[in-house]
C-alpha cells in the first residue's frame, strides 16, 4: 500500500458535527468526477488485498459478530450531537439485530473517545483495529479522517461513511478502503447554482462570505467553480472571521444574493450579523450542514426567516412528512428503543447511517467475496440505494470513478413565523455531471 504524502489543512476546532462536511481546496487534484466522469453500471470493482498488512485478514468472512468501531467525540462541546448519531446508529442495529442480524451475524457498535483531536483519534483506530478486532471503522471530522486514512487503508479494515466530505479521500486509487456520507463541496455549489439559475433566470449579483478554514474556502472555490459560464456575477467575497465586519461590507455590495460558505457554527452568526446591519439579501444560501432549525435558525429570530438550504434528509418533526411510510417507520421504532431525541437531526442521520452499512453488509454477504473486509468494500464501491429517510426521489449512488454518493438535494426554505422549514421547490439531481450510464 502507498504512503499518502497530502496534508489536509487543519479544522477549527468548533467547527460542529456536521460541518465536516466541507472540503480541500477546490485545486485539490484529487477530486473526482465531472461531466460524464463514471458509471453507475461500471461493473464489479475488486478491493486491492495484496499489500494488506494481513491479506487473508482481508478476505476471511465475518462470523458471529460484526463490530463497526468509531474514534467520536464522547466528551467536549461536540458529545451531544455525536452522542445522538451514535444512538440513532445503535437503535438501527438493534432492530436488524432482533431481526436476525446479516445471516445470522449479529451487529455491535464500540466506541473510543477523541473528544475532536485528530491525534486522539489516529491512537484510537490503533486500538480498534489491534485491539478491539473491528470489522469496519468511522470517525467524526475530515481532521480525524486524515489522521487515520493511512493506517487504516494499510490494515485494510473498511472505513464507511466517514463524516467528512474532502476530495482527497475520495481517491479511490490511493484510499481505496476509505468512503466519505456527507457531500462534496464541488455536488453542494453545483445544486445551489442550478437553484440560483431558476430563481433567476436572467442573472443576478452574488456575494460569499468564507470561513477561512479549508472547510470554508472549500465550499466558496466550488461556488466560483460553478457559476462560471453563467449569468450570475460574484460582485464580492469578504471573510467569516469577524461576521459584523463581514455584514457591513456585504451590505453595501449590491449582492442579490449570499452564499454563506461556512461551517455550522458560523450559520447562525452570519445570519444575526446580516439582521443587525439592516441588509436583507433577497436570496440567502447556507451550506447543507446548516439544518438543524432549534439550533441554528431559532436564535437568529426574524434575520434567519427565507434563508435556504440544500437537504437530503427527512425531518420526522415536519407535518410535510406526518404520512410518510419511512418516518412513521423509524418514529415507531426510535419510539420502541426509548431514544432520548427521536426527532433530532443527529438521530436521523445516525440512524441512515446505520441503515446505510446494513444494506453494504447484506450486499456484501450476497456476494462472492461474502461478509468479508473485501466484501464490504466490494459493495460500498458500487453502492445505490435509497434509505427510507432520504427524501423521496434522492438516492445514495457511488460508482469507483465518481464515489460521491449524495448527488441530489431538495431545497427548503426556513419559516421564522413557524419556526420550522418549508419546501422550496423540488429535488434537484445533478447526478448527470458526474455519474453516467
Amino acid at each position: 500500500m502507498r504512503r499518502h504524502q497530502y496534508v489536509v489543512a487543519a479544522f477549527a476546532a468548533t467547527t460542529l458535527l456536521l460541518g465536516a462536511c466541507s472540503n480541500a481546496n477546490s485545486d485539490d487534484k484529487a477530486t473526482p468526477g465531472g461531466p460524464g466522469a463514471g458509471s453507475a453500471a461500471a461493473g464489479a470493482w475488486k478491493a486491492p488485498t495484496a499489500d494488506c498488512t494481513d491479506p487473508a485478514a482481508a478476505t476471511k468472512e465475518i462470523t458471529g459478530t460484526l463490530k463497526v468501531g468509531w474514534s467520536a467525540a464522547l466528551s467536549g462541546p461536540l458529545a451531544g450531537a455525536v452522542g445522538n448519531v451514535l444512538q440513532g446508529m445503535k437503535d438501527r442495529f438493534a432492530v436488524e439485530n432482533a431481526a436476525g442480524g446479516i445471516n445470522g451475524v449479529k451487529l455491535d457498535v464500540v466506541t473510543r473517545d477523541d473528544a475532536f483531536d485528530p491525534a486522539k483519534a489516529k491512537a484510537n483506530v490503533g486500538q480498534l483495529i489491534q485491539s478491539d478486532k473491528v470489522d469496519v471503522l468511522d470517525v467524526f471530522g475530515s481532521g480525524q479522517l486524515d489522521a487515520v486514512a493511512d493506517d487504516q487503508n494499510a490494515a485494510c479494515v473498511p472505513l464507511l461513511f466517514a463524516q467528512s466530505g474532502v476530495p482527497t479521500f475520495r481517491d479511490v486509487k490511493n484510499y481505496p478502503w476509505t468512503t466519505q456520507y456527507l457531500p462534496s463541496a464541488d455536488v453542494e455549489t453545483a445544486f445551489d447554482v442550478e437553484l440560483l439559475k431558476q430563481k433567476y433566470p436572467n442573472g443576478a449579483k452574488v456575494a460569499i462570505a468564507a470561513n477561512q478554514t479549508a472547510s470554508g474556502k472549500g465550499l466558496a472555490d466550488g461556488f466560483k467553480k460553478a457559476i462560471e459560464g453563467t449569468n450570475l456575477t460574484l460582485v464580492k467575497e469578504v471573510s467569516l472571521a469577524d461576521p459584523a465586519a463581514a455584514a457591513t461590507t456585504l451590505s453595501s455590495s449590491g449582492a442579490q444574493v449570499l452564499f454563506d460558505a461556512g461551517v455550522t457554527t458560523d450559520c447562525p452568526a452570519l445570519s444575526i450579523a446580516i439582521g443587525r446591519s439592516g441588509w436583507k439579501p433577497e436570496t440567502f444560501i447556507q451550506p447543507s450542514n446548516c439544518v438543524d432549525g432549534n439550533t441554528l435558525y431559532k436564535p437568529a429570530g426574524a434575520a434567519a426567516d427565507g434563508q435556504l438550504v440544500p437537504v437530503w434528509l427527512k425531518n420526522p418533526a415536519s407535518p410535510l412528512y406526518a404520512a410518510d411510510a419511512g418516518v412513521t417507520d423509524f418514529a415507531a421504532k426510535v419510539k420502541a428503543a426509548n431514544n432520548p431525541a427521536p426527532t433530532n437531526s443527529y438521530t436521523v442521520n445516525g440512524w441512515v447511517l446505520g441503515d446505510l452499512m446494513i444494506d453494504v453488509f447484506k450486499k456484501a454477504a450476497a456476494s462472492q467475496s461474502k461478509l468479508s473486509h473485501a466484501g464490504i468494500m466490494e459493495a460500498a464501491r458500487v453502492q445505490e440505494y435509497q434509505p427510507p429517510m432520504f427524501i423521496d426521489g434522492i438516492k445514495w449512488k457511488m460508482a469507483p470513478t465518481a464515489p460521491l454518493g449524495i448527488l441530489a438535494f431538495r431545497p427548503f426554505q426556513w419559516n421564522a413565523a413557524e419556526t420550522q422549514f418549508k419546501p422550496f421547490g423540488e429535488v434537484i439531481d445533478i447526478s448527470s455531471k458526474y455519474i453516467t450510464k
